[in-house]
């Protein structure tokens, strides 16, 4: 896939194996909340760390308040969860194709950055899901933030 990069919008993928998963629905401004509960968890399972933390958000229909949070902890390997458990294990993630908004914190609203991609998608016909992914980059106590926007092709046509 050849990157596409205008804007500050770019064309790329998204791989990561061996995932914590704790899935919420919540309002849209309390995202930080899933965050610190698994980095809670990380802590109390003794379980290493070896990626950002991150996120996916998907609106609700109803009430635009309101969605459902999907939070992600890449760990070194494999865990057993129990089923009464909050969180459960995924093996794999990859996402092959996702316009990528680098450093969408500094837009202020993670919305305002959401709707920057789907801006530049429909300007340059690429159809994009109704939800994205955050990537939480810790910068010296501080998020940086990187949006990826699914397309809804996922497959190897240019």
């Amino acid at each position: 896939i050849e990157k596409v990069k205008l804007m500050g919008i770019e064309l790329c993928a998204l791989m990561f194996e061996n995932l914590l998963v704790y899935k919420t629905e919540g309002k849209k401004e309390s995202w930080q909340e899933g965050i610190y509960y698994l980095d809670d968890i990380a802590l109390s399972k003794d379980v290493y760390r070896n990626g950002p933390l991150f996120f996916s958000y998907k609106g609700n229909d109803t009430d635009q308040t309101l969605g459902e949070f999907t939070y992600y902890l890449p760990i070194s390997s494999p865990v057993e969860v129990t089923e009464d458990s909050d969180f459960t294990f995924q093996k794999d993630f990859k996402l092959d194709r996702a316009l990528l908004l680098r450093q969408a914190d500094e837009k202020l609203d993670i919305n305002i950055a959401f709707a920057e991609v789907q801006a530049f998608s429909n300007e340059n016909n690429l159809e994009i899901e109704d939800y994205f992914y955050c990537i939480l980059l810790n910068v010296y106590g501080e998020y940086i933030v990187d949006l990826y926007a699914p397309l809804k092709s996922q497959g190897d046509e240019e």
